[in-house]
């Protein structure tokens, strides 16, 4: 098996690629003839060649940005996973085996993977939970944990197309959480981290979906129903941190669902569904008018702290930023950060999971 985000199947491509390059170069004078033989194997090795060399690159992007964990997502399949997901209303408290068979990081924060299906959306998925290290030692240190009274509650979401791990590997975001905190400047921290890109090739944009999957229900009430019967939490709200279309979500949640948040931020995100696959116009223009955050914060009694980064080279984003900020202002309390340089990428928006967390810091000394 090759799978996709490991480094030893980038390399593999790119040895082919290489290594029938290389052949090509050498055995080129044998097949310069013009027979009919000589001139298909001349075409299928050039077109072998190009996708090669196509799919190594598409292979070293996806490994960069952690677009798509596997083969099936890349193609628009997936499997079962309800066969072997846990229901959430079953689910026991975390035991000593999950502990056990968790990821350590280096600084000592615990990442452990479940696969649920929703009480209330049926969604059947993965979600990663990170303790980050005073909160991992607390579970670990008894059998009968007591967490830090202090400890935060952050939801993290990725964007389309993405994967959860990317909060773990190529943004740096649990490392982040862990320096932040090593050096006292944030809470301890438990991060949820769930997959929310549940139906192959579709774009649901965190939305419950008429007839399809409900995402949002998934990302909210399952996740929180999920975190208090598996981490024994209590009711304290969250914060919804995400990127790109993972910053869509984290605003859309905390409007709309201001009793399970307390505040989001949205890091290159933008503040209307923007449907890129899998839902037809008439579809998504009765959703755009359902999801109208705007007209939620006016009529509704939504006023969560809002946290807005957007980068000024990043043209579409920033225009949605400045739009929103504008229009929410008289009604909730939005802070606008301007990125200064760089478009839509993971390696300019890593410093500021830092300027978020901080930020979350901030409105909880605030009492928001």
């Amino acid at each position: 098996m090759l799978p996709l985000l490991n480094l030893g199947t980038e390399l593999f491509f790119w040895f082919l690629t290489f290594a029938l390059l290389i052949a090509l170069t050498v055995l080129w004078h044998k097949l310069a003839h013009k027979k009919a033989r000589h001139l298909g194997i001349r075409f299928v090795a050039l077109l072998l060649l190009q996708i090669l060399a196509i799919s190594s690159v598409l292979i070293t992007i996806n490994r960069s940005g952690e677009f798509y964990s596997s083969w099936g997502d890349l193609f628009g399949s997936k499997r079962n996973l309800s066969k072997i997901a846990i229901n959430s209303n079953s689910l026991a408290e975390i035991t000593q085996n999950d502990l056990s068979h968790a990821k350590r990081t280096a600084l000592g924060s615990l990442i452990i993977r479940k696969v649920i299906t929703g009480e209330h959306s049926g969604v059947s998925d993965v979600v990663y939970v990170v303790l980050s290290p005073k909160v991992a030692a607390a579970y670990t240190s008894s059998n009968n944990p007591v967490l830090p009274t202090n400890y935060q509650v952050v939801e993290l979401f990725s964007g389309f197309p993405g994967v959860p791990q990317t909060w773990i590997g190529a943004l740096h975001g649990i490392d982040t959480i862990e320096q932040l905190e090593a050096q006292g400047q944030i809470k301890p921290t438990i991060a949820i981290i769930p997959n929310i890109n549940v139906v192959p090739a579709q774009d649901s944009e965190c939305l419950n979906i008429p007839k399809g999957a409900q995402v949002e229900t998934w990302l909210s009430d399952d996740m929180h129903r999920f975190a208090r019967r598996f981490l024994g939490i209590d009711n304290r709200k969250w914060t919804s941190f995400g990127y790109s279309t993972g910053g869509w979500c984290a605003t859309e949640l905390a409007v709309r669902h201001p009793h399970q948040y307390a505040r989001a931020i949205s890091l290159a995100g933008y503040f209307s569904p923007s449907f890129e696959t899998g839902i037809n116009k008439s579809m998504a223009k009765k959703l755009i008018s359902e999801y109208d955050l705007i007209t939620t914060i006016k009529t509704s009694a939504s006023n969560p702290a809002l946290l807005v980064i957007a980068s000024k080279a990043d043209h579409f984003y920033y225009k949605s930023a400045l739009k929103f900020v504008q229009e929410s202002s008289p009604y909730l309390s939005a802070k606008f950060v301007e990125i200064p340089l760089g478009g839509h990428n993971l390696q300019v928006w890593h410093p500021y999971v830092e300027t978020g967390m901080l930020w979350i810091n901030e409105q909880s000394a605030n009492g928001n």
